[in-house]
């Protein structure tokens, strides 16, 4: 009986310890960045004149995720990433199926750098092939269509502000 009972306990330890790993694994599995869905605030704000409707990303999430597997955006459209305080905030297009063009602003929303037709990142392993950095420290990040900066003359004469 004893002999029976060092082979059996054992064997269910193992058993519930898979099936605890299992059962934790599930909501990783069933949950992948594309299908979660986070609610953005919209604002309109102006730059050059040109209205926009923007979502706000401005917390760790929604900065995180930004414009990741969406498949467009509409041309009075765009993305406002707001950041506590000035830095040299790094953009990366891992996860995007759109080129943009990408506005660094600074504290007053004067432009201080423009990255245009940022492409979209093949994979991790080319990843400092689509990694943008600024010239200069910004408080606001903005994300528009490819083409918008070319279209409305936007350069670091161009200042947003919040309507």
């Amino acid at each position: 009986m004893q002999k029976k009972l060092l082979i059996i306990v054992p064997s269910v330890v193992a058993m519930a310890i898979v099936a605890v790993i299992a059962f934790s694994l599930i909501p990783a599995i069933k949950t992948t960045e594309s299908e979660t869905t986070l609610q953005y605030e919209t604002r309109k704000v102006t730059i050059n004149n040109i209205p926009l409707t923007v979502e706000i990303a401005d917390d760790n999430e929604k900065i995180t995720k930004g414009l990741m597997f969406r498949e467009g955006m509409e041309e009075d459209r765009g993305m406002l990433f707001i950041f506590e305080k000035e830095h040299g905030y790094q953009f990366w297009m891992m996860n995007m199926k759109f080129n943009l063009d990408i506005i660094w602003l600074n504290a007053n929303g004067k432009v201080v750098h423009i990255v245009e037709n940022a492409e979209p990142c093949i994979d991790a392993a080319h990843s400092s092939q689509c990694t943008y950095n600024p010239d200069e420290p910004a408080k606001y990040v903005l994300e528009v269509n490819a083409g918008f900066v070319k279209k409305y003359g936007i350069d670091e004469n161009s200042t947003m502000k919040f309507s």
